[in-house]
């Protein structure tokens, strides 16, 4: 059964600067957001005015994320408030890297006054363009990476497929050379572009195999049935 924990996502703006209440962890140095677990005999109640900002994650415990701008009352006992221009530097524990600095900059932004805080608005909003970027190639390295280690063969539709070269892929890796990053259109123009917007996220494109040294061939039977779809049109042009 599944656990269900806080985590506390609270932030403070002071002179200009944006803060976030980070707990750190002094045998590792490194920090993580603050968070309790759910005791069985505590009880939450998701209607009221208090929880209204709760929003929801799975990372195998169910997360309820409670955000907030000037009004935390967590107790300070080993938390600091960390600049968010700081947090790439850190390591953050717990929770993967990416996905926590997603959250910290996608919630900020909405909680802060984007008409009085401006200026620090669009300077968190490029760090979060940063992240969502770093976030797609993470994925398109790790699509290769399955391929490469044969966790995922290239399946294409009537079509026999060579698979790529482990050489390339293992260059493609490192430089990324092919990667192109796909952003969902304003107007959601298919169900990929309509997730995407909902987590606020970035993706790629879809890799080009054969550059990769893939080589992919129709099945003969398809060959023969579009040189007859040629063959019946050539024919019928002549016939008018």
């Amino acid at each position: 059964m599944k656990k269900i924990r806080i985590d506390y996502y609270h932030y403070r703006l002071k002179k200009g600067r944006a803060d976030i209440l980070l707990q750190k962890d002094d045998e590792t140095g490194g920090y993580c957001i603050p968070f309790h677990y759910v005791k069985e005999d505590e009880h939450l109640f998701l209607g009221s005015s208090r929880y209204k900002r709760y929003k929801y994650e799975d990372d195998g415990d169910l997360v309820l994320i409670d955000s907030s701008l000037n009004e935390s009352r967590l107790k300070r006992n080993e938390k600091e408030w960390i600049p968010l221009d700081r947090i790439s530097g850190l390591k953050l524990k717990r929770n993967e890297f990416l996905h926590v600095s997603h959250n910290i900059l996608s919630l900020f932004l909405g909680l802060c006054p984007r008409e009085v805080e401006s200026r620090l608005y669009r300077k968190v909003e490029d760090m979060l363009e940063t992240v969502k970027v770093d976030i797609a190639k993470k994925k398109y390295i790790e699509e290769l990476r399955r391929v490469l280690k044969g966790e995922r063969r290239i399946v294409i539709p009537d079509a026999s497929v060579k698979q790529p070269d482990p050489e390339l892929v293992r260059k493609e890796m490192e430089t990324l050379e092919h990667f192109r990053l796909y952003k969902p259109h304003p107007v959601s123009m298919n169900q990929r572009d309509g997730d995407l917007k909902d987590s606020g996220l970035y993706s790629y494109e879809a890799i080009d195999w054969e550059e990769l040294g893939a080589e992919i061939t129709p099945l003969p039977f398809l060959i023969d049935l579009a040189h007859k779809k040629d063959w019946v049109e050539e024919n019928q042009e002549a016939a008018s």
